[in-house]
Formats: structure tokens, C-alpha cells, sequence
């Protein structure tokens, strides 16, 4: 999408400043800890995609995440699974056997990666068309032209 004002003394290409940002490899954190104090224009949408959106009202009957015991019979666990993720798009696991302390050090070492300096994380950043093998994304939502509809979530394919 480009766009342009009417009278050319300010032209916008938005999917220049896109690829700008993505080349930088900075993400959105990068802004932040650059001290950036409005956003960047391609984040902000324009009032004719934003027409449609309604927001999704709290309901006070939702539910909360769902959470699957896997030490249930496995045909229990697989048909909460699908239905978990059909309705709902992720959920919690418990009793997986996994040591606290190993996922105490796996969240340590995500805190650690994402706290690193921007040049050592652009080493591993990936745009999602990419063919490397392991993937380091940030916001992917700012790139669709239309934002997600409210209460949606989207979602970040491999």
C-alpha cells in the first residue's frame, strides 16, 4: 500500500517504512530501548480499516485458559487438546513431568536472549517466509494491512 497525499508535497510509502523497520532488526523493543516516544506511522492504521471493528465485550460468562492434565487417558488428552485448540488457540499443561527448575532456567535463557543487544539478536531475526530453521519474530501484526478483528488473536506460523 502506498500512500500519497493529494497535493505531493508529502508522500507516505508505507511499505517502504515497513521494510525499512524489518531491515533495521531492531523490533519493537529496539524502538522502546532507542527511547522512540510516538509510533512509527506504519502502525497506525487508518480510520477506513479500523470502520468495521467492534470490540469484543468481556463476557461474564467467559472462560478462563483451559488446562489439560496430561496424566488423564490419553483419548481424554488428545480430544481436550483439539478441543482447546479449536475454541480457544493455545492452553495451559499440567502435570507434564517437565522439573521446575528446567523451566525456571528455559525462561531465564528466553529473558536473557530477548535482553541482549539488537546487533547480537539480528543474527537470529527471521522474517516468516524465510527457510532458516529457527525463527525470531517480534509484533507481526503491524504488517497486515487490515489489523485483526477485535478479540481475535493472531497467530505466528513457522
Amino acid at each position: 500500500m502506498t500512500t500519497r497525499n493529494m497535493g505531493g508535497a508529502n508522500q507516505y510509502d508505507r511499505d517502504e517504512e515497513v521494510n525499512g523497520f524489518d531491515e533495521s532488526k531492531i523490533g519493537v523493543k529496539g524502538l522502546v530501548d532507542a527511547g522512540v516516544t510516538s509510533l512509527p506511522r506504519f502502525f497506525i492504521h487508518p480510520p477506513e480499516t479500523l470502520a468495521n471493528l467492534k470490540p469484543s465485550p468481556v463476557r461474564p460468562d467467559s472462560q478462563p485458559i483451559p488446562t489439560i492434565d496430561l496424566s488423564a487417558p490419553r483419548a481424554t488428552v488428545v480430544e481436550q487438546v483439539a478441543q482447546a485448540s479449536r475454541q480457544f488457540g493455545f492452553f495451559q499443561i499440567v502435570n507434564h513431568g517437565i522439573p521446575v527448575e528446567l523451566l525456571d532456567r528455559t525462561i531465564g535463557a528466553i529473558r536473557a536472549f530477548h535482553e541482549q543487544p539488537m546487533e547480537v539478536k539480528a543474527g537470529f531475526y527471521r522474517r516468516r517466509n524465510s527457510a532458516a530453521a529457527y525463527h525470531y519474530f517480534r509484533t507481526l501484526t503491524c504488517f497486515s494491512q487490515k489489523p485483526p478483528a477485535g478479540g481475535s488473536i493472531p497467530c505466528a506460523l513457522p
